[in-house]
Parts: structure tokens; C-alpha cells; sequence
């Protein structure tokens, strides 16, 4: 392996005012035979991505695969460095040729409708970048870009806290791409800090962009190796396209790639297995095909590397481009509406569901509220949005990241519970008054009943009826009419709180309530201190009770 040296070379200076961490950089060459060779090295970044900007000129590139810039996309912004005033459109032309060709290979076919792309015009005091076209030559330029970094010929920095500041001129900028006005190869990823740079004058920057965006967007690892003989003996490493488990251990632990294992598709690089030699290691670590882009440019993402670009995506953008408010309450006459994303050629699956249960047929971009036949019940409507693609065999990673549920709250006959009536003062304070939780559902059976300011340690009873009234009773009214039933004897408390845990399954005499009724609920208590009949009553809370 590439020994990892903390060697800060000139250019890189960050500037962060919450200090620096160290980031593992990764960067890639060719060797004498026109192959990837490269490594990781640390690199000192700023410890928080910087936030505001240095002002420069931003422009939104859009093309028939590349829409505006609506919040849930994922912000690509190009920033270029070593390029003067008079040569901003050479930069520009740069930008378009890479960000158009950019999405041309899969997974970034199909999901081309999840980026935006920016691109911000920084201008430098000189031209070209620091130690090109040999070392020892240096030059005044924005964001500091320059070669041998590290004190590795082809490792092309940039100030990661000057690129993003730059960036910033975008809102919400997600990923950076820093151009080096230069033709020399090279160039670098940024995994931590999203984050990638390449020459813009090579003829390889279309492909060394992809790869570095390999590492700093889908965090995955080199799969080559440098055919020096050795061997991998550390952990398993931590990307997902690289592992020391052979097919069969894989296949048994059912871990990395092991759901692609056998899977042959010319178009991702061929047969997935196990290929002995990859992260720099000749022996005792594998790589998922033979020959992907990780390994060679001009390559295709293997199956389990397009698996995780398209899982890193969906970090940064939810399925669910819009909706109807979920902050509102619904009365049960409107259409409610969902926007899911666009991948190409991919649409991604609806499911509407009421109290839980999906509603048969319902799976278009649009319910009527109106043909649930709620009536006056209190319903939750749920719609789920979810990426099915097959490029995805990761479960777990598409019901996390891949799948987004919106709820929506209908109240077509109003509050299940509401106060009604009145009260009556006693000798407590101004008089008792009604409260609930839980909820009327008939199959939840959780209806929880509470007076409060009654005396306190008295006796009392929670009474229910079918009808409204208004009625003196005692010192107070009586609410609650029709027929009566009187539930067991309770006692209020030191703070004169009354609490009762209403069974539907064991109401006194026989009495039950079903879905649809409405019952009118009331507390009678003695308060002998009051004087007059020595009794009074809250106020009364009228219930619907649903499904």
C-alpha cells in the first residue's frame, strides 16, 4: 500500500475560521502502459465546509437533460482556476463540453434530472496553476491549484475553503468541481468534502471528473493495483466496491456486493464476482468486475459501484419533488396531489393508503379525498414515493434513502372531541371543565377521560349520554341527555384532577358504542363546600367515535 505521509505541499493553504481536519484525498495517474495508478493521501481541509462566498459571476447551464434549479436537486458547480479575464470563455466552453458529455454514462443517464448544473466565472491574476508544466513554477491565481501536492507529481489541489467560497455564489451548491486551466493530467477527489478537481485542457478531464466524482459523490475506492505482489491484510475496507471476502464468503455473509454475485451485464462492466487485486493491493482484496471505471478510464460503473452512486444520490435529493401541504388540516372535499422525481425512462412508484391500508388502484399523482367515503370520521392519508430501479438490490438502502411518505391529516366532520356546553363555578375556582386524550377509535380503544379544578379528594362520576341538553342539576347543568349511563365511582386528587380510562368493551349494563356515534360526556362531583345542592358539574366534551 501507498504509505500515507502528511506532507502539505505548496500550493494548498486553506483558510477555515473553524480550523482544519485532515481529509483522505485520493488521486490517479497513468502509468507507462497508459493504466490508473494513484493512491490516497491526507490533505488539511477546512473542519466545516465554508460558508459565505466570494463574490464572482454564476451562470445556470440547462440542457434537455439538465433542468432549472428547483430545491430538491443536487447543486454541481463548476469553478475554474488560472484562467484571466480574457480567457473566461475558453473556461466556459470548457465547462460545457464536460457538464454536457458528463451524463452520458449510466447511472448519470438516468438520473440526469436530479442535477443542476452552475457555473461560476472566477478570474486569476495569472494564468495556468502552480508547478505546471514543471515543479518550481508558481503562479497568482484565485484558489491556489497546483500540482505535486503532497509531493506527488499528478495530485492536483485546490484551497477546498476558496472553491467552495466560490461555489457559494450558487445557492445551495452540493458538489464542487474545480478546473484547472491546464493540460497536464491530473487530478483529485474529495470525499469529505464533495469535492473534485481535473484539467480542463486534457483530453481525459470527461473521464478523470468521472472518476474523481467516483470518490467524492459515490465514495467509492480505486479497484486497481500496482502488480507489485502485495498482499491486503488490514480490515474490511469501507467502500462498498472493495472487499477481502471471496464469492463464497460474500455469498454467505450476504454483504457488499453479494446480491449481484453471477449477474453478467456487458453494459456495467460484465460479470460481477470477485477479481483478486484492488485498492492498491495485488492479493487479499477484490474488486467487483473486471475492468470498471475505477480502474480504467473510459469504463463503464460496474453494477455494485452504480448500486452505491445511485444510494449517495439519493442522499441529497428525496424521492418527493412536492406535494400538497402536510401542515394543514384537510376537510375531506380536496384533491391532494404528489410530484414525484423524474429519473429518465424510471418512474418511480406511488402508493396512496388510508389509516395505514394502501387504497386499492390508488397509485396515480393525484387522490380525491371524496371518493374515500370518509364520512364524519377523522382519517390519515399517507402517500408513498419510491425508487424501484433494479440498479438497486440494497434493501435497506431504498427503504432509508430511496422511499419518502407524506401524511396528510383529514378532518371531514371537524375535532373527533369537542367541548360543548358550560360550567360552573364551585368551591375550587371558577368551575370544572372536560378534557380527553388518546383517541375515539373504535379499535383503539384508548379514550382516556379528565376533569380538572374539581374540589379536591372528592367523590364523582364520568356519565355519558346520547344527546345534548342543557339542564340544571345541583349547583351546576346537566349536558349530557338522552340515554344515561353512569360509569364507576371515581376520586379526584390533592390537585382536584378526575381521570377515567374509558373500556368500549366493558361499558356498565350491556350499553355499546360503534363507529358513527356520537356520545356526550360529563363529570358529576359533591362539593359540599360549595353550599346550595352540595354537588355541580364540568362542562360537557362531545365524542365521535370512528372505525
Amino acid at each position: 500500500m501507498i504509505p500515507l505521509l502528511l506532507v502539505l505541499a505548496h500550493p494548498f493553504h486553506p483558510q477555515s475560521s473553524g480550523g482544519e481536519r485532515v481529509e483522505r484525498v485520493y488521486y490517479d495517474t497513468l502509468d507507462e502502459h497508459g493504466r490508473l495508478t494513484g493512491g490516497v493521501v491526507p490533505v488539511l481541509v477546512p473542519s466545516i465546509r465554508p460558508e459565505g462566498s466570494i463574490p464572482a459571476p454564476a451562470t445556470t447551464l440547462t440542457s434537455s437533460l439538465l433542468p432549472s434549479d428547483p430545491a430538491n436537486r443536487i447543486d454541481l458547480v463548476f469553478v475554474g482556476d488560472g484562467y484571466t479575464a480574457a480567457q473566461l470563455g475558453t473556461y466556459a466552453a470548457q465547462v460545457d463540453s464536460i457538464s454536457l458529455s458528463f451524463f452520458n454514462k449510466e447511472p448519470y443517464i438516468t438520473y440526469a434530472p436530479y442535477f443542476s448544473v452552475h457555473r461560476v466565472d472566477v478570474i486569476s491574476n495569472q494564468s495556468g496553476v502552480d508547478h505546471d508544466p514543471t515543479q518550481g513554477i508558481l503562479r497568482d491565481t484565485a484558489m491556489d491549484m497546483g500540482y505535486w501536492c503532497n509531493d506527488i507529481d499528478r495530485l492536483l489541489c485546490v484551497s477546498v475553503s476558496k472553491a467552495w467560497q466560490y461555489a457559494n455564489n450558487v445557492p445551495s451548491a452540493d458538489l464542487v468541481a474545480a478546473l484547472a486551466n491546464s493540460s497536464t493530467y491530473g487530478g483529485a477527489g474529495y470525499p469529505s468534502s464533495d469535492l473534485a478537481t481535473c484539467a480542463a485542457a486534457n483530453s481525459s478531464s470527461l473521464e478523470i471528473l468521472r472518476h474523481e466524482f467516483g470518490h467524492a459523490l459515490g465514495n467509492l475506492a480505486d479497484e486497481y493495483h500496482y502488480s507489485d505482489g502485495t498482499t491486503y491484510t488490514g480490515a474490511e475496507p469501507g467502500p462498498r466496491n472493495v472487499s477481502k471476502l471471496t464469492s463464497a464468503q460474500m455469498a454467505s455473509a450476504g454483504t457488499k456486493w453479494a446480491a449481484w454475485l453471477g449477474v453478467n451485464n456487458p453494459a456495467f462492466d460484465g460479470l460481477v464476482s470477485t477479481f483478486e487485486g484492488a485498492y492498491y493491493n495485488q492479493y487479499g482484496v477484490h474488486r467487483p468486475t473486471n475492468n470498471s471505471i475505477m480502474r480504467s478510464l473510459g469504463r463503464p460503473f460496474n453494477l455494485a459501484s452504480a448500486e452505491g452512486m445511485i444510494i449517495e444520490i439519493y442522499r441529497m435529493v428525496r424521492p418527493i419533488d412536492a406535494s400538497s401541504s402536510t401542515s394543514v388540516t384537510y376537510t375531506g372535499s380536496e384533491t391532494l396531489f404528489v410530484t414525484p422525481m423524474v429519473p429518465v425512462g424510471n418512474p418511480l412508484s406511488v402508493q396512496w393508503s388510508l389509516n395505514g391500508t394502501p387504497i386499492p388502484g390508488a397509485t396515480g399523482t393525484t387522490l380525491q379525498l371524496a371518493t374515500l367515503g370518509l364520512g364524519s370520521c377523522p382519517a390519515s392519508v399517507t402517500v408513498r414515493v419510491t425508487d424501484d430501479t433494479t440498479l438497486v438490490r440494497d434493501e435497506a438502502a431504498r427503504a432509508q434513502w430511496m422511499t419518502e411518505t407524506r401524511t396528510f391529516v383529514v378532518l371531514p366532520g371537524g375535532p373527533p372531541v369537542s367541548s360543548f356546553c358550560v360550567t360552573s363555578p364551585n368551591s375550587a375556582g371558577p368551575g370544572a371543565v372536560m378534557a380527553a386524550t388518546g383517541s375515539t377509535s373504535i379499535a383503539s380503544n384508548d379514550l382516556h377521560l379528565t376533569a380538572f379544578g374539581c374540589p379536591a379528594n372528592v367523590s364523582g362520576i364520568f356519565f355519558f349520554g346520547t344527546t345534548a341538553v342543557q339542564v340544571p342539576l345541583g349547583n351546576g347543568v346537566r349536558c349530557a341527555g338522552g340515554l344515561l349511563v353512569r360509569l364507576p365511582v371515581v376520586t379526584t386528587n390533592i390537585l382536584g384532577d378526575a381521570d377515567f380510562s374509558l373500556d368500549l368493551g366493558a361499558l356498565p349494563g350491556g350499553a355499546t358504542i360503534q363507529a358513527g356515534d356520537t356520545r356526550y360526556f360529563q363529570f358529576w362531583y359533591r362539593d359540599t363546600a360549595g353550599g346550595g345542592a352540595g354537588n355541580n358539574l364540568t362542562d360537557g366534551l362531545a365524542a365521535l367515535f370512528c372505525p
